[in-house]
């Protein structure tokens, strides 16, 4: 009877597991093969469709909002819970929503190629997976079958396959699903990249440039020594000559340029005073809800940013207002509301402990050393003398403090502990006692006077509901009309300058966007940069969503792909290809010059030249891991292992200058070594290769793509 009821117990146990767990198995998996194979998210694939607005369909094939909605909730959802509870912004619920379209488009195209190439998975392969593979399951099955300890228990997971119920049968259902999902993908992967070849030439240079280590001296001649300034000003036929030697440099795709104008959606007084009115409707069951009962924890983590924390806390991870209450508080006190930078809050005092370490209050005011240390020692010790009489140290460190944040932090730097500040200060402020007033205590800033005013070790238990002030809907609406009556007017001929300025507002003119550009405040906005290349110049758009409210834009210069024009660009990019040119022309010859004064082939004898050549050392560089002051520069690397030891490079042309290397040594070619990092090192390689080829597939896929997008007119 007794193995009964711990069977059932267990049964039970696993069967609570899988219910908890069943959100991570009922997915759709979206292919992908950058870093995972699937993504997991849920969408309704078989959401029905309703007589309205087209949404969005890629290579025909429809997506409906309800999909669309559904997978950015999930997402959201997923996010939040990460975030302790905190709510989502605007601006990333925007960037949830274009992560999500993504997902969508790559998991169509390729759900597409994998119809177009005939891959299908039999029912046979995904239960020979589940049944004599279990060790190799995707991580998101596995770990519905670990143990506390992190461990997978074939136990647990042999049982869970025998079980009959609903919920098993639904999870088993799910798993078959996911697996299938996965195996397409890896089918797929295998079509693309069946060509895909690594070669032992390929193996034996990547262990080379792992493997294989320099011990260099080199000098290196930089673009700071060349020191004639004539060669800052090339005439005109030098820029033309080499805009005509180089002109692929200046090949650009087709670009536009717009003016825009942003309508702000940030929080206002208004809301301000709604997140305020909401806290004190709050107070009266915050002053209330008990700890024993959970009622207190509940309350706070369902109104707060922040969850409920339980642990007690330092005096400095309070503001200055929180911490003078906590001070003078009794159990059970509530604070009065508290603004603060992060928002409002208000604060209950649980209970306070005497902690280890000693935290201290204090105020000072800085002066600078400026021109003469003398002179600000004295102002310094006429400040104390003032403070000593009385006059009040905050006070005086608004009118009187260096400090940048003295006018409106009044000179009080709130409580900290030990390490917070230099040293000088702080064996000054932890060495004083409670009150006292000390300095000039002098510091890598300047002089300061500091008034302790107060010591302690107290921690403090506390509830905290906190609140962001964000704009509300009406606030949002007043933007997007704003916005929209803004638009009207520049549609109908209105200077969108004028306008502005008539509304103290900015209009930007951005720089020319290319095609996959960014367009500066409206991001990378597809939508809008294919509706500029289909127009003319001229044209406003309707406006556009954005980080921090809405966008008016207007189409002002289109560029057509060609070569940019040379009078436009010789002076702004023409002009210092040219300098470094002739710069780069003058360093190979002082590199030249310095090798000819090297003595007894010893390139440390550049160190004794009138004036000395700086020559330094590296070692250990490989091409993975070349010399920190040089950085990844191939030329480099590929000079130091083309050469023998001993041997002294001729100049040779970096990125930034040039350099004379001397190989003192290099470690020799160890083919055991080589050959038992053989394998690894192939399928190394191989996975790199595969990901690239995909990649470009899946890029190539995507801009191809006949892709209907209509998103702008389901979303503000």
């Amino acid at each position: 009877m007794t193995d009964r009821k711990e069977q059932k117990h267990y049964n039970t146990g696993i069967m609570n597991k899988l219910r908890d767990k069943m959100p991570v198995i009922i997915i759709i998996v979206i292919v992908a093969f950058l870093a995972t194979i699937v993504f997991e998210w849920g969408m309704n694939l078989l959401g029905l469709r309703e007589d309205r607005m087209l949404f969005a369909k890629v290579n025909g094939e429809e997506v409906t909002y309800q999909q669309f909605e559904q997978a950015v909730e999930q997402q959201a959802m997923q996010m939040r819970q990460q975030n302790n509870g905190k709510d989502i912004d605007d601006a990333q619920m925007q960037q949830i929503r274009e992560q999500v379209w993504n997902g969508i488009v790559t998991q169509t195209i390729t759900k597409q190629a994998i119809k177009k190439y005939g891959i299908t998975v039999s029912d046979k392969e995904i239960l020979d997976w589940i049944m004599n593979r279990p060790d190799q399951l995707p991580d998101p099955i596995k770990r519905n079958f670990v143990d506390s300890t992190g461990v997978f228990r074939t136990d647990m997971y042999q049982q869970a396959i025998g079980m009959k119920s609903k919920e098993a049968t639904q999870f088993w259902n799910q798993v078959e699903n996911y697996l299938r999902e996965v195996l397409l993908s890896e089918k797929l992967q295998a079509v693309l990249t069946s060509g895909v070849r690594v070669t032992e030439a390929d193996v034996l240079q990547k262990y080379k440039d792992d493997k294989i280590f320099a011990n260099i001296s080199y000098t290196s001649l930089d673009m700071g020594m060349v020191t004639d300034t004539n060669l800052n000003n090339p005439s005109n036929d030098e820029l033309k000559k080499y805009y005509d030697d180089h002109k692929e440099d200046f090949k650009v795709d087709e670009s536009v340029k717009f003016k825009y104008v942003v309508f702000s959606d940030a929080a206002t007084l208004e809301d301000s005073a709604a997140t305020k009115k909401l806290l004190e409707v709050l107070l009266k069951d915050f002053k209330t809800a008990g700890v024993e009962d959970s009622s207190l924890i509940r309350l706070v983590n369902e109104n707060s940013i922040a969850p409920y924390n339980d642990a007690f806390q330092k005096p400095n991870s309070f503001g200055t207002d929180a911490i003078k209450f906590l001070f003078s508080a009794k159990p059970g006190d509530v604070s009065d509301i508290i603004i603060g930078n992060d928002g409002y809050k208000v604060l209950r005092f649980i209970d306070s402990k005497e902690g280890e370490d000693t935290y201290v209050n204090a105020s000072h005011i800085l002066v600078n050393f400026g021109t003469d240390t003398v002179a600000a020692k004295k102002k310094a010790e006429d400040i104390l003398k003032r403070v000593k009489a009385g006059e009040d140290i905050n006070a005086l460190a608004q009118q009187l403090s260096d400090e940048p944040s003295a006018k409106t932090q009044r000179g009080d730097l709130g409580w900290f502990g030990k390490g917070a500040m230099v040293k000088e200060f702080e064996d000054a402020s932890f060495n004083a006692k409670d009150g006292e007033i000390v300095g000039p205590v002098k510091t890598q800033f300047g002089f300061h006077i500091i008034q302790v005013k107060g010591k302690s070790k107290k921690e403090f238990k506390v509830a905290e509901i906190k609140k962001t002030v964000t704009a509300g809907a009406r606030t949002k609406d007043i933007a997007k009309k704003k916005a929209e009556s803004f638009y009207l007017d520049v549609d109908k001929g209105g200077n969108i300058d004028t306008l502005a300025k008539q509304l103290n507002l900015v209009c930007t003119t951005t720089p020319d966007v290319l095609k996959d550009g960014f367009i500066p405040g409206a991001g990378q906005n597809k939508k809008l940069m294919k509706l500029a290349l289909d127009s003319k110049a001229g044209k406003v758009f309707e406006p556009v969503k954005m980080q921090g409210g809405y966008g008016v834009y207007k189409l002002v210069d289109k560029t057509p792909a060609g070569y940019r024009n040379f009078d436009s660009i010789k002076t702004t990019m023409v002009k210092p290809k040219v300098v470094e040119k002739k710069k780069f022309a003058v360093l190979k010859q002082m590199a030249t010059d310095l090798k000819a004064k090297i003595q007894n082939n010893d390139i440390k004898s550049l160190g004794n030249l009138t004036p000395p050549s700086t020559v330094e050392n590296a070692d250990s560089v490989s091409v993975s891991k070349p010399a920190p002051k040089i950085g990844q520069d191939y030329a480099v690397t590929d000079a130091i292992f083309s050469m023998k030891q001993g041997e002294i490079s001729q100049p040779v042309k970096g990125t930034r200058g040039y350099y004379l290397i001397q190989l003192n040594s290099v470690t020799p070619f160890n083919n055991d070594d080589f050959l038992k990092s053989y394998n690894e090192i192939r399928n190394s390689l191989l996975t790199q290769k595969k990901q690239a080829i995909v990649q470009e597939w899946l890029q190539k896929m995507q801009n191809e793509a006949d892709i209907i997008d209509n998103r702008d007119r389901f979303f503000n």
